[in-house]
């Protein structure tokens, strides 16, 4: 019964996010290196990572490339809703 509890607790949580009018789906995979799945009814999921730009500010970007937008704004959430330790 404990094992299902445990098992239970460490499964990754999906969060809800909108964006404009749609709902993206994150799961946060490593808060350790900052890694997220984010899930978008019509769109191909992505992954969005927090890096440092060239000026050393931290910033979110998209894997693959071309969601960077997308990726600072859910970034940004994503921060003041699961407090990274920045």
């Amino acid at each position: 019964m404990e094992k299902d509890r445990s098992s239970e607790e460490s499964k990754p949580k999906k969060i809800q996010v909108m964006i404009g009018e749609e709902i993206a789906y994150v799961e946060i995979i490593s808060l350790k290196n900052y890694i997220c799945s984010v899930e978008i009814l019509g769109h191909e999921p992505i992954f969005i990572t927090r890096i440092k730009d060239k000026n050393n500010n931290h910033c979110w970007i998209s894997i693959p490339q071309g969601n960077d937008e997308m990726a600072e704004t859910l970034g940004q959430y994503i921060e003041e809703s699961v407090r990274f330790q920045l």
